[in-house]
């Protein structure tokens, strides 16, 4: 673990990457076994902090699921937005007077905040494209249940696309009549895997292939229950990234 997170520093302090960093998960396997901190997140002056309190910084690496879709993004696209704007209210609809909680929109702010500029579009069961006017309430995705919406939706990720990711759920926690609770991101690999790279509370970031039977049973079983949908945005990254 120790020589991970030693090996980590010096790549992301460096700003060197390998030679091979054109495979989009040989640089998201360097963020493997960092461990979950909450609202942790590494800022793009490189500080490890927290996205409510920036004044803050520890001198080991801690993501939750949110910063670890910001310091992804940041590594392969970095020209991404600062931490303190990644989770930009976008339409003002979830700050701490909301009727529907505060935050409750969080994950599809930060995945919508992350691919800023880039193109994009939502990668359903039939792609389409983003729409200003959409909301957490009306983009919600499929339900997390649905195998032959994923086998859809997967296939339609390019070898030169990250897909953000955001999870729902009706009923989730009081005060809440739906919550986007939880982010990760799908990365394509060189022999057909889709990866799924997230940051969970007792394993910190892990990764999971999607593309697997294996994986995604294992995935399945992780999210199995309640009203869950899975909303996923496929973003083509810039040229020489």
């Amino acid at each position: 673990m120790m020589k991970r997170i030693v090996l980590l520093l010096t790549v992301l302090l460096s700003g060197v990457l390998p030679s091979h960093a054109a495979d989009l998960t040989t640089r998201a396997d360097q963020l493997l076994g960092i461990p979950y901190r909450p609202d942790g997140v590494r800022d793009e002056a490189g500080r490890w902090t927290l996205f409510e309190h920036p004044e803050q910084t520890f001198p080991t690496p801690g993501l939750n699921c949110s910063g670890l879709d910001y310091c992804l993004m940041r590594m392969i696209a970095p020209s991404g937005p600062p931490a303190r704007q990644a989770g930009r209210d976008r339409l003002g609809d979830s700050g701490p007077a909301s009727a529907m909680g505060q935050d409750w929109d969080f994950g599809y702010d930060l995945i919508l905040n992350l691919s800023e500029g880039l193109p994009r579009r939502w990668l359903l069961p039939e792609p389409r494209q983003v729409f200003p006017q959409e909301s957490g309430k009306t983009a919600l995705g499929f339900p997390v249940a649905d195998q032959a919406a994923w086998k859809k939706a997967l296939a339609q990720i390019n070898p030169d696309q990250a897909c953000l990711v955001s999870f729902s759920q009706t009923g989730r926690r009081k005060g809440y009549t739906l919550q986007h609770y939880h982010v990760g991101v799908i990365l394509p690999d060189g022999s057909g895997g889709r990866w799924l790279y997230q940051a969970l509370p007792k394993s910190g970031v892990t990764k999971l292939n999607l593309a697997d039977p294996a994986g995604m049973a294992r995935f399945q079983g992780m999210f199995s229950g309640g009203d869950k949908r899975v909303l996923l945005l496929g973003v083509t990254l810039p040229p020489g990234r």
